[in-house]
């Protein structure tokens, strides 16, 4: 039964398209009604075998807009996200420079704070102490600049190049400032070890530090501004060793300042203060 409805409907197919054939080409006034009521028919057919086509092409067009809706939502979080960290940074280099303000109170000579500077990378290892921060050439950084923030000294610029430079930190074993006790105004060198601590060199015998004792920076040299935090004393051996810790912790280092200190004409300075500093630029050339 199955079989015969099949061959009906396929003879019925069959004569049907021979029929179009003939009607499409007769010009009969009958014959067009006949083709036009034909088409009229096929048309909701049609229509309907359009309807699934209309539709996946709209559901493609919509996960398309999704799709580009997501994207620009996310582009738009990165960008949010990047932009809250913009102003995190620059807040703290606010807040940092302010501090830095209060810090330096220069005398007997000028200050130029020449940039703020993010810190890349760093090169701590047994042998040296060093690291890098985004700032060369192109920000008027130079070979000999002071680097410090807003807790004190962290080091000296000693390479230089377009967009970054190195910088040497107090605690290298080539690192030596001239320095100063605070309770008596002795003028010593302060010594890196690649240790967590600083020393002191060139002791005078005459002078016992103890611990709590605190050292500034003496300004003698033009490197260092004078008055700025490098460390407290926290041991003093039976081998008179002085270790000092540092103002500054070099584990939590993120920005820095770039400072250009230019020393004023040792004429304008007392004939007391060039005296008190004989002694420190000696010994900072035997080094």
């Amino acid at each position: 039964m199955n079989g015969f409805r099949k061959r009906l409907t396929i003879s019925f197919f069959i004569l049907a398209s021979i029929s179009f054939l003939i009607f499409g080409r007769s010009q009969n006034t009958l014959i067009e009604q006949i083709r036009a009521y034909v088409f009229d028919l096929f048309i909701p057919i049609i229509t309907l075998v359009d309807i699934p086509r209309d539709a996946t092409s709209n559901l493609s067009d919509r996960v398309r807009n999704i799709a580009m809706v997501f994207s620009d939502n996310r582009f738009l979080r990165e960008e949010n996200i990047e932009l809250k960290r913009k102003l995190i940074e620059s807040t703290e280099l606010e807040i940092d420079n302010f501090r830095l303000k209060s810090l330096l109170n220069i005398k007997n000579g000028t200050l130029n704070t020449v940039t703020a500077s993010r810190i890349v990378s760093d090169s701590n290892s047994p042998f040296f102490r060093s690291m890098l921060i985004n700032s060369g050439t192109q920000a008027n950084v130079k070979k000999g600049h002071a680097v410090v923030n807003e807790e004190g000294v962290i080091g000296r610029i000693i390479n230089v190049a377009v967009n970054s430079s190195r910088v040497l930190l107090l605690n290298d074993i080539n690192s030596r400032i001239p320095v100063k006790f605070v309770k008596n105004g002795i003028n010593v060198i302060l010594a890196g070890n690649n240790s967590r601590f600083l020393g002191i060199n060139f002791m005078p015998e005459d002078v016992k530090a103890v611990n709590g004792d605190l050292i500034l920076t003496s300004g003698m040299g033009g490197v260092f501004p004078p008055d700025l935090p490098v460390g407290v004393v926290v041991n003093v051996l039976a081998t008179g060793e002085i270790k000092i810790e540092p103002a500054v912790n070099f584990d939590r280092l993120n920005y820095v300042s770039v400072i250009d200190y230019e020393i004023a004409n040792f004429s304008e300075l007392s004939e007391g203060q060039m005296e008190n500093n004989k002694p420190s630029r000696l010994e900072r050339s035997k080094q």
